[in-house]
């Protein structure tokens, strides 16, 4: 998953970690859903699919170098709701 945060973003923000300090959000889009890989999964839930999609990543303050998982979407317009659900509801998208 490592190469999803090598892609630039399509989509920047900040959203504020328990409503005080600023952290970045950022969409990446993809055109590999990764699966799990879990064998007692479905197989359109294990398997790696080859469709356009939109990764989440976040930080938080203290967690250290590196971008956080925060879902996949298959729409830009569903990636920037799952981060308002996730992180809360101001996020301040720039672009």
């Amino acid at each position: 998953m490592n190469d999803v945060d090598q892609l630039p973003a399509v989509k920047h923000g900040l959203w504020f970690y328990a409503g005080l300090t600023t952290c970045h959000v950022r969409i990446l889009r993809h055109h590999t859903l990764y699966g799990t890989g879990d064998a007692d999964d479905p197989p359109e839930i294990a398997a790696d699919r080859e469709v356009e999609c939109f990764y989440i990543r976040f930080e938080r303050p203290h967690a250290g170098a590196g971008w956080i998982d925060g879902g996949t979407a298959l729409s830009l317009r569903e990636a920037m709701f799952l981060a308002q659900q996730r992180l809360g509801p101001v996020v301040s998208w720039s672009d």
